[in-house]
């Protein structure tokens, strides 16, 4: 996807969102009764059935929940992130997004990262008779090696 494919309105951000299974595709209201996603000033699940007539927000359960930034920007906040585009003076002046917010979405967009690396099936490197290159390096962040001691963090990698 390129930056000219990003939507360009909040039904099309939600439903691109829809598409990766971020927000869901169906709701069912408490009584077990389909609802229907409706697109207006705001976006919300509502029960058609009359007795029931129930409304659930679209941020409920789901990744924006608590979360007030348009889904249009968190779009773009995503593929800007992608592209390594969200320091804090760009997000502000591209995308409109106070600095605390950028702050919390890049810790979010790492963590999100990290929960899927650590979900992935941990598999074998390698078999008898095969050559793997093993790699490790240590990380620590350190100005002109002075200064304060920072944990270290080591990182192995491999490959077939």
């Amino acid at each position: 996807m390129g930056i000219w494919d990003l939507p360009a309105s909040e039904k099309d951000a939600v439903e691109l969102l829809q598409g990766y299974g971020i927000i869901p595709n169906e709701h069912t209201c408490k009584n077990s009764h389909k609802m229907k996603l409706y697109f207006g000033k705001q976006i919300f699940w509502k029960c058609n059935v009359e007795e029931c007539n129930q409304h659930l927000g679209v941020r409920t359960g789901n990744w924006f929940e608590g979360n007030r930034i348009s889904f249009l920007t968190a779009v773009r906040f995503i593929y800007c992130w992608c592209k390594e585009l969200t320091s804090i003076k760009f997000c502000a002046e591209e995308l409109g997004i106070a600095d605390k917010t950028v702050i919390d979405w890049n810790n979010y967009m790492r963590e999100i990262c990290a929960l899927e690396m650590d979900e992935k099936e941990r598999k074998q490197i390698g078999d008898e008779g095969l050559i793997v290159e093993i790699d490790e390096s240590l990380f620590v962040k350190r100005k002109n090696n002075t200064g304060r001691v920072l944990p270290q963090q080591w990182v192995f990698g491999g490959i077939c």
